[in-house]
């Protein structure tokens, strides 16, 4: 199933917020904060690969 781009844009959006909450919380060199990172990374890829 494809996913529009524009429900991409909300997850990542929601996916960023947790990443800075994290990221407050813990510090930039947290796993955890290293781990939401790369989940942000793939929801951005994938907006990439969406719009071509």
């Amino acid at each position: 199933m494809k996913v529009s781009c524009e429900n991409i844009r909300n997850e990542m959006e929601y996916q960023r917020q947790v990443l800075y909450r994290l990221a407050d919380e813990y510090g930039f060199l947290d796993q955890r904060v290293l781990l939401q990172s790369q989940k942000l990374d793939q929801w951005l890829n994938e907006y990439e690969r969406q719009k071509k």
